[in-house]
């Protein structure tokens, strides 16, 4: 049998409902049961393989699908929404995660030879999996069934997994986000400033003051590694942090609209109806009667 259908035999195992947090730092396993819309929410940067059925992220108006073999990797804080397309109870979608430690990313760096030519800025992408990172991801799992093991062997396990997404064709992604210089470096200072401010009003070119670019190479560059415009990227995260927020709070928009910075009740009404198809009161409802649990994303 190959690694990935005993790695998706393993994942079966040891996955329950929806997300499994393990034992393992920064390692979930994902398991659903029925085709399922996943809320809106912001992603940190992550690797995920799917296992079993199929899944598509909305990141702005692109919408990535991928499935059974496949591995997503985003290197930023990704707002997105979800949906698993393929689930049932006889062949649940199987996926298992790792949240990616850009600490460990950077060390492998400076064993690994650069990468050729300027590449432009790229925050996500989607590839298969190979054999040898299959296997990797099947010893890490099987880890779970040997827990005295997991201390000493899953950091690195988790090594070998960054060192095979480096040498593979995702490399870039990491590769650009861990690094100190080049274009997606500078794109990250920005980005790392929204996360911090995504309350505060912000103008592209002081954006691209912190970034140390030119506007337009900025403009270029951002929307290049994160699908979205500058302005775009912070109005969901705007959007998505007042969504949770309103899960905890129910009944208090007013309050939330304005803690994620909009002066404009009206104004952050309409925008939240745009993205997610309904005004903030209705669509949390919905939400907190079809999933309670506020499931978390894979």
């Amino acid at each position: 049998m190959n690694p990935l259908h005993q790695l998706r035999d393993e994942v079966l195992t040891h996955a329950k409902n929806a997300l499994t947090a393990t034992a393992i730092p920064r390692v979930d396993l994902y398991r659903v049961s029925q085709p399922l819309l996943l809320p809106p929410d912001i992603y940190p940067p992550f690797v995920s393989l799917i296992l079993q059925g199929e899944k598509t992220l909305q990141v702005g108006n692109q919408a990535i699908p991928y499935a059974a073999g496949e591995t997503f990797t985003a290197s930023f804080d990704l707002p997105a929404s979800g949906e698993i397309t393929a689930a049932s109870e006889i062949a649940p979608y199987l996926a298992v995660r790792l949240m990616v430690d850009f600490a460990t990313v950077s060390d492998l760096l400076h064993e690994l030879p650069a990468a050729a030519g300027n590449i432009p800025p790229q925050g996500i992408a989607v590839n298969r999996v190979d054999d040898a990172l299959a296997d990797a991801w099947l010893r890490m799992v099987r880890l779970l069934a040997r827990p005295g093991e997991i201390r000493v062997m899953a950091p690195l396990i988790e090594r070998e997994i960054l060192y095979r997404l480096l040498q593979g064709p995702q490399g870039i992604v990491l590769r650009q986000a861990a690094a100190v210089n080049g274009p997606f470096a500078k794109i990250r200072k920005a980005l790392f400033w929204m996360r911090m401010h995504y309350a505060d009003v912000c103008r592209i070119d002081e954006l691209a003051a912190i970034a140390g670019m030119s506007v337009s190479a900025f403009h270029r560059g951002f929307r290049a590694s994160t699908g979205l415009s500058p302005l775009q990227y912070q109005k969901h995260l705007r959007l998505y942090e007042a969504r949770k927020m309103l899960v905890q709070r129910p009944g208090n928009v007013a309050a939330v609209a304005a803690d994620v910075g909009y002066e404009s009740l009206t104004q952050f009404t309409r925008e939240y109806a745009r993205l997610f198809g309904e005004p903030p009161a209705r669509s949390i409802r919905k939400m907190r009667l079809s999933a309670p649990g506020y499931p978390a994303k894979s």
